[in-house]
């Protein structure tokens, strides 16, 4: 019910980017948006009757325990009465209010996947290289930043890196902007961006944290780091996970890439969505009946290995079990050991991978 309010105020705000389209009386509202949460988003406005009855009388198939993770949301306004829908990325319809899975005219949900496909043109960043970017953006070349969760731009330059880009605001008033973006405070979160450059438009993935030498005078105390597909960190050499999911989270494509994942990163990818308070993360990996989920999120500040490399007691071809002991900082509390085994499954050796189980014990 809380997230369900929290879309009904995101939507009922003035969207920021609205287009409209003409066909009718009847009016519904195309929204893309890259999480549940956020309040950037691009809109297009239709006005179709046939659309909006067809939407409003869509045969109930199933109920569901929850509404997938989606980019894609349908806002209907008829008579006084609001109904959200959502199309996931297998182009399945949903009705958020009730949680059911939901059946219209081919034809209609054909007419959604083309307005939809333009939006998410206009709304997402495209995937490059860390190869080509590098490239693209030589070093003490200035570019812009959006954050794709609040709409937010900010001019930066980046001074150095070689395995990703060592950056920093432009300005004074540049680093205000992205004080901001992060609520006030600075923090290693990444955040999804856009990097804008020559006319291109890059997914990407900044953390918020001054670290290291910094030469502007922007009144930022070091330099922060953007990743983009395929870079690496600067000691270790090898992918960040949580920057390269961000990247495709920038992209439109987050669904997909957490769907290849093989078991050992779906496990790591439950680590990276509680540290980075990421509810639509952890649903992507695991199918929750008790709202454990959203209690991990709000009441577990970070959890970390206490060694990197763990072997698997069970690795079969549907079947995969990773023993972990971790630390737990929960919420005014001190950071705490902990152990717990991941199962994770999948029904066949083509479907993805999903947590079977969370570890609930963390929340007592």
């Amino acid at each position: 019910m809380k997230k369900i309010m929290t879309l009904l105020l995101v939507f009922s705000l003035l969207f920021p980017m609205a287009i409209a389209a003409e066909e009718g009386n009847g009016q519904v509202s195309l929204i893309v948006k890259s999480s549940s949460q956020s309040f950037h988003q691009t809109v297009l406005k239709i006005k179709s009757e046939k659309i909006v009855q067809g939407l409003f009388k869509a045969k109930t198939i199933k109920p569901i325990a929850e509404v997938p993770y989606s980019n894609h949301y349908i806002l209907i306004e008829d008579k006084g009465t609001v109904k959200i829908l959502v199309l996931d990325q297998k182009n399945n319809l949903y009705d958020v209010q009730a949680k059911e899975l939901i059946q219209v005219e081919d034809k209609i949900i054909n007419k959604l996947i083309d307005y939809f496909s333009g939006l998410d043109a206009h709304h997402f960043g495209t995937i490059l290289s860390w190869k080509e970017v590098d490239q693209l953006i030589p070093r003490y070349t200035s570019f812009s930043i959006t954050d794709i969760e609040t709409g937010l731009t900010f001019e930066a330059q980046r001074r150095a890196g070689s395995s990703h880009a060592d950056v920093q605001p432009l300005t004074t008033k540049d680093t205000a902007i992205m004080k901001e973006i992060y609520g006030g405070k600075w923090s290693w979160k990444r955040r999804a961006i856009l990097v804008q450059q020559e006319g291109k438009v890059i997914a990407a993935s900044m953390h918020g944290m001054p670290h290291g030498g910094g030469a502007l005078a922007n009144n930022f105390p070091g330099h922060f780091c953007i990743h983009f597909q395929g870079s690496t960190t600067h000691r270790s050499k090898n992918l960040d996970l949580s920057h390269q999911v961000i990247v495709y989270k920038a992209a439109g494509l987050l669904a997909p890439f957490v769907q290849q994942l093989p078991p050992n990163k779906v496990v790591e990818l439950f680590l990276i969505a509680i540290n980075q308070q990421d509810l639509d993360l952890l649903t992507l990996i695991y199918t929750d009946q008790n709202g454990e989920s959203a209690k991990l999120i709000e009441e577990v500040e970070f959890i970390r290995l206490v060694k990197k490399k763990n072997p698997p007691s069970i690795n079969g071809a549907l079947h995969y079990e990773l023993p972990l002991s971790f630390l737990v900082k929960k919420k005014n509390q001190a950071e705490v050991g902990s152990f717990y085994t991941f199962e994770v499954r999948r029904d066949s050796p083509m479907s993805n991978w999903r947590l079977e189980s969370v570890p609930t014990e963390l929340l007592y």
